[in-house]
């Protein structure tokens, strides 16, 4: 029996969005597991036979009773997915699916087919019980793995020191209370979406480019790592953080800046249970949440992150992840 692992392959995306997956397939592959590579494509531009020889092609290796863990979503289409999984099945291999993020949990969209696929494979693995009970209530009969946070490799890193600042990394789209924001200091890394060129940041937002994840986690000086999105018409980003397991958190964890979340979120739950940090209810608690923090209790939250922090360098969850579905 043999244990696989897929990886999507985007080399036009930036090395931050790809660093979870490439994180976790490395850790697979040290850990014994072989890695499936799926050059990712447009492939509702192309017809059912080309999709068959493809993913006949990327499974070649793959045999009977052998475990494959398909890391998702590949971005490709929903046909690519049905597919591939259905393949599997009909290969009688043990399947798992590692969710990375589920658009119907976070965005208003039809049809939704991403229930349905979930239960073509055997585990479902989600980042917090919420997740799961969420998942089981839509529909979702697989069994499941929880998986708290991402994994975050690289170097050791000489921790942040302690002041009010606000450091902020990520998509620009899901916090347009960025436009707005006052009475703290945020310095503020990402790319600006197109919609965002013209946007002059408020003078207490310092806006310090879009830097690839090592030089990103030394670009960190001092303060806090928040983490904050807003929901929209159409687009329940807040309300996502109640399941999802940000990956931006693993990142200011072994940076060592403690942790600001909304209270309700599974994140927010982790700071609270691990006292890594603090929560808020609301964002204009912040100014007086900051100006009541000495630097004895945010060395304290350091020191508490620091075990943490070792665990995510060293791959430790998802190897934790891997033992549970080889069992």
């Amino acid at each position: 029996m043999s244990n696989f692992i897929t990886h999507t392959i985007e080399p036009w995306m930036p090395p931050g969005a790809l660093k979870a997956k490439a994180d976790y397939a490395h850790i697979a592959d040290q850990s014994g597991w072989t890695v499936l590579p799926l050059a990712r494509y447009n492939d509702a531009r192309y017809d059912d036979a080309t999709r068959t020889q493809f993913i006949n092609s990327w499974l070649q290796q793959v045999n009977t009773n052998d475990i494959v863990l398909h890391q998702f979503p590949s971005y490709m289409s929903e046909k690519f997915e049905v597919q591939f999984a259905k393949t599997l099945k009909a290969r009688q291999v043990k399947r798992a699916i590692l969710i990375h993020d589920i658009e119907p949990l976070r965005l208003m969209k039809h049809p939704i087919w991403e229930f349905d696929l979930l239960n073509l494979y055997d585990i479902v693995i989600v980042h917090s019980q919420a997740m799961k009970a969420q998942l089981q209530s839509l529909g979702v009969t697989s069994q499941f793995i929880i998986q708290p946070l991402f994994d975050y490799l690289g170097l050791s890193y000489s921790l942040v020191s302690f002041s009010h600042e606000i450091n902020f990394a990520g998509t620009f789209q899901k916090s347009p209370w960025l436009q707005q924001a006052q009475n703290v200091h945020i310095n503020l890394f990402g790319a600006k979406p197109k919609k965002w060129r013209d946007t002059t940041f408020p003078a207490n937002v310092t806006y310090k480019g879009n830097l690839d994840p090592e030089q990103l986690i030394m670009a960190f000086r001092d303060g806090f790592g928040l983490i904050w999105d807003n929901d929209f018409e159409d687009k329940t980003y807040k309300t996502y953080t109640k399941y999802n397991a940000p990956h931006k958190a693993s990142l200011y964890i072994r940076a060592g800046l403690p942790l600001i979340a909304w209270r309700e979120s599974a994140i927010g739950q982790i700071i609270a249970e691990q006292e890594i940090g603090f929560v808020i209810d609301k964002l204009n608690q912040l100014p007086a949440q900051l100006s009541e923090t000495t630097a004895a209790q945010f060395n304290l939250w350091q020191q508490n992150m620091q075990p943490l922090a070792q665990q995510l360098a060293s791959g430790y969850f998802t190897k934790a992840t891997l033992a549970q579905l080889t069992q």
